[in-house]
């Protein structure tokens, strides 16, 4: 796996180049077995090697999302081609989530 690592509380997603039904569960497992380990306030999901994403992705997001919200906490987008960006402008998740546009950005989050 190795998708998730958690650095200050902050669950960073690197996220598979193809993000597909089997890919989402692969990944939402493995934040499951995160969040149980540790104490979560916001989560970063890096699309940096993605290329495609089918609504799965938008399904991972989105239920993240909703976890999140009953703690109070973030939900970060990073990277992203414009096929992705695209995507998450017609699913209506941007309005849930909060975009970062630089490294030093997403490195605020996390430090």
């Amino acid at each position: 796996m190795g998708y998730c690592h958690v650095k200050h509380q902050c669950l960073v997603v690197r996220l598979p180049r193809e993000i597909d039904h089997y890919q989402a569960e692969k990944v939402r497992k493995e934040m499951e077995m995160e969040f149980m380990r540790s104490l979560i306030r916001d989560i970063i999901f890096d699309f940096s090697e993605t290329s495609f994403m089918d609504s799965s992705g938008i399904g991972l997001i989105l239920g993240r999302v909703r976890e999140m919200e009953i703690v109070s906490g973030r939900v970060f987008l990073f990277g992203g081609n414009h096929i992705i960006s695209r995507m998450w402008e017609m699913s209506g998740i941007l309005s849930h989530v909060i975009i970062l546009n630089t490294i030093e950005e997403m490195k605020e989050v996390y430090e």
